[in-house]
């Protein structure tokens, strides 16, 4: 805790600590004051076994919401509309613009944002969502 704080007070920059997958870490984050944390298990990359951020991300919404900013590894419209849902405040879309701008250059990493963005109004228009303001819990399915 008093790394991160000291971390936080060596820069005017916004501080994001990334890769949180439990409460424990949400809360020692926030109490910390960083401007924001990111519910991420890297894709699952370095352990393939960890469960995913939409697995953990309503107990740590619970736990630090409005205390810090929560951000989460999304890839797809969809996905955005759900980790908000969730309780993020945003998500973070990494390595499929870095795909599309190799594939495509600007050109590409246009069509991903369109993409994006059509996916997103296509599912809010589909879970009755007007506003971004609109998607909430419910529009998860909890079988």
């Amino acid at each position: 805790l008093d790394k991160i704080k000291e971390l936080k007070q060596s820069t005017k920059l916004p501080f994001i600590l990334k890769g949180l997958m439990t409460v424990d870490e949400a809360i020692l984050a926030a109490e910390a004051g960083v401007d924001a944390i990111v519910v991420s298990n890297h894709g699952g990359r370095v352990l393939d076994c960890t469960p995913g951020a939409a697995d953990v991300l309503p107990q740590i919404a619970k736990a630090v919401k409005g205390k810090t900013k929560i951000l989460a590894d999304g890839r797809t419209g969809v996905d955005v509309l759900k980790l908000i849902a969730l309780g993020a405040d945003g998500v973070l879309i990494g390595r499929p613009f870095v795909t599309a701008s190799f594939g495509g250059g600007s050109e590409g990493v246009e069509l991903y944002v369109n993409k994006i963005i059509s996916e997103l109004e296509a599912t809010m228009r589909l879970t009755g969502c007007a506003t971004i303001a609109d998607i909430d819990e419910r529009v998860i399915f909890n079988g």
